[in-house]
């Protein structure tokens, strides 16, 4: 794994606080706190979905199931949390 660094910074030109992401060669990015926040949630969720990825081809190597049967599978599965991900929140207004 290559080395990567993450730290928090708070901006001499607008004294907003940043994260900056950095390898060897420099500064990859840097990212507000909102952007951070997304980014954080899009790669928890991710790894939770490649975990089940992984799970269904695992399973079916397991068990010598079609190949062809676990890739249906998991197209179908990403297609049913695409269909959920579509759904919008239900928020109630306070006022």
């Amino acid at each position: 794994m290559a080395d990567f660094w993450v730290n928090g910074i708070v901006a001499v030109r607008d004294h907003k606080p940043y994260i900056q992401l950095s390898n060897e060669k420099g500064i990859i990015c840097q990212l507000s706190m909102s952007e951070t926040r997304q980014v954080a949630m899009d790669m928890l969720q991710m790894a939770a979905r490649t975990e089940a990825d992984a799970m269904i081809h695992k399973f079916f190597a397991k068990n010598e199931f079609p190949q062809d049967a676990a890739n249906a599978l998991m197209m179908d599965f990403r297609d049913f949390r695409a269909e959920l991900d579509a759904e919008k929140a239900e928020r109630s207004e306070e006022g």
